[in-house]
């Protein structure tokens, strides 16, 4: 059974510039619209026989993981922050692993980075971010020959993290961006849209294990959409190409098991394919976006927002890498809260880190 193409029905470079836009479920829902996608009351997902009731030429829904019973797994998270986190962390081993796979390509019988501080120092020359604030106090402390926190803000770039706010649905918005090694269309089933399913156990350079922790972004919210694109000098004989689809929420009619399910070309689970073109269209050369829309902070709404900052900084005490942060256009670079608490650059008597002298105790207090 053939994989429905997706450029049968829209012109490819037009929506992905739409689809990679969307921040409301309005938009999403829209783009959607254009596609003939059959009622997930009506094809129901069997592992065992998964072209049984498969429509030629038509799009399907297919468990996340193909696993129908996913739910429980999914909204594992206790609060909406943590996965925006998880999905974070996720992007920095993309960039890892780009980095890794690309020496390898020079030299394969080069060692593997035995932590992902050493893959970090290897790949990007940086050091723990809690150290640039005493190597931007030493004249010969550079990177790269520029000041370390310079260079720093300048990696932040390769890894976003947007949050907007639409004032006429009342929606926010995540998206998570990273400029990775990303994924060929043809394995995005089996990698991002995968659960507890994980080829890492063998890199000790990479940060999780079990494939799991940014799943929990799809209990938060409405639709999510993701896309994804491999590094072209990595396709590992797979055709280039732009993966892209959407998730969501399903609740069947009857039953009790809701589970989440992303928009599938095949039986077999691979994802609807947009040609390269298309991404060269929007720059988008290789990496994976995810945007997850209806985001529900926990009825904290824009009080979370403007905390976010704080949040993540809190989360991700002492990240492998810097990114960046933008909610609602205001821009801020993530290091962690230990490069904060060394951060020499703030003024005494707000320094997180100040020193307080001992203090004599006499009797009464003791």
């Amino acid at each position: 059974m053939k994989t429905t193409n997706i450029a049968d029905f829209i012109k490819p470079e037009a929506f992905l510039k739409q689809a990679t836009e969307a921040t409301t479920v309005r938009a999403i829902t829209s783009l959607l619209a254009q596609f003939p996608i059959v009622d997930e009351n009506i094809y129901a997902f069997d592992s065992s026989n998964p072209t049984n009731g498969w429509v030629e030429g038509k799009f399907h829904w297919i468990p996340l993981g193909k696993e129908r019973g996913n739910a429980g797994r999914i909204k594992l998270a206790t609060r909406p922050e943590g996965p925006i986190a998880e999905r974070t962390i996720n992007g920095m081993e993309a960039l890892i692993e780009l980095m890794r796979r690309l020496e390898l390509l020079q030299n394969p019988n080069a060692p593997a980075p035995q932590s992902p501080r050493e893959a970090v120092m290897r790949y990007f020359s940086l050091p723990p971010l809690d150290q640039i604030p005493k190597l931007q106090e030493n004249p010969k402390g550079n990177i790269k020959g520029q000041k370390p926190q310079k260079y720093a803000r300048e990696l932040a770039k390769l890894l976003r993290v947007r949050v907007a706010y639409d004032k006429v649905s009342k929606e926010f918005a995540v998206s998570i961006e990273d400029d990775g090694i990303g994924q060929t269309p043809a394995r995005m089933h089996e990698t991002l849209l995968s659960l507890g399913s994980s080829d890492k156990g063998d890199k000790p350079y990479l940060i999780g294990l079990f494939g799991q922790g940014g799943s929990s972004t799809y209990a938060a919210s409405e639709y999510s959409w993701c896309v994804s694109r491999r590094a072209s000098q990595l396709l590992d004989g797979k055709p280039d190409g732009v993966g892209w689809t959407v998730a969501k929420h399903i609740y069947p009619k009857n039953r009790r098991d809701d589970f989440f399910a992303y928009l599938a070309a095949s039986p077999t689970g691979e994802v609807p394919t947009l040609p390269p073109e298309a991404g060269e269209a929007i720059r988008f050369k290789n990496g994976s976006r995810f945007a997850h829309l209806g985001y529900n902070f926990a009825g904290g709404g824009s009080a979370v927002t403007k905390g976010l900052y704080q949040t993540l900084n809190h989360i991700l005490f002492n990240p492998v890498l810097p990114f960046d942060l933008d909610v609602g256009g205001t821009l801020a670079t993530i290091y962690g809260n230990g490069y904060r608490l060394s951060n020499a650059t703030v003024k005494e008597k707000t320094r997180l880190d100040k020193y307080f002298e001992q203090q004599q105790l006499d009797a009464h207090s003791a």
